[in-house]
């Protein structure tokens, strides 16, 4: 049998699964949240997959110890950004503040280049549609929003708090029954 004739139906396969066994021995991490590093590191696999599947100049054992090569990489930068947290910022990033008790940081907004146009839309996906309800908004490190809202307080005299009391009540209630069916 030719083997030479077999290559370009083998080398993909056996570098898809090197691939497969890379990304499976640097975790969850990789495949979640992606930073910009393993964002990078990703495209480079896949370029990575491609050559090696079409190119016949590449070789399957120079493929796969690139792969190797990125996989160590990542663990490393991992690691080092686990273990030390100025690693980590410089890595990954940091998040950026954009709006702090209602108010909208405007000179954060032009170094992240997005507009209160922008910034608005992501609110109303969130179902804010005022800023006074917003204590804080985050362009966080992997270029996703988070929105914490302001929490509602009640003062002592607010008479919502007898509903809250009766509520407590039935639920004390409830933990009784449930002790005495046990």
């Amino acid at each position: 049998m030719n083997l030479e004739a077999l290559d370009p139906i083998v080398k993909p396969i056996l570098i898809y699964i090197g691939a497969l066994g890379m990304v499976r021995l640097v975790g969850k991490r990789a495949l979640g949240e992606l930073s910009l590093f393993d964002l990078v590191v990703m495209a480079m696999i896949g370029d990575v997959i491609t050559v090696v599947g079409l190119e016949q100049s590449v070789s399957l054992g120079r493929g796969l110890f690139f792969l190797g090569i990125l996989g160590g990489l990542e663990i490393v930068l991992s690691l080092l950004a686990f273990r030390y947290p100025t690693w980590a910022r410089r890595i990954e990033g940091s998040p950026t503040q954009l709006i702090r008790l209602g108010k909208i940081n405007k000179k954060n907004l032009r170094r992240e280049n997005i507009t209160v146009k922008d910034l608005r839309q992501e609110l109303r996906k969130r179902g804010v549609n005022s800023l006074e309800r917003v204590e804080q908004a985050y362009l966080e490190a992997d270029g996703k929003f988070s929105v914490i809202l302001e929490q509602p307080r009640l003062e002592d005299d607010d008479p919502r708090w007898e509903q809250v009391l009766t509520e407590l009540r039935s639920i004390r209630k409830l933990l009784e029954e449930q002790k005495e069916i046990e």
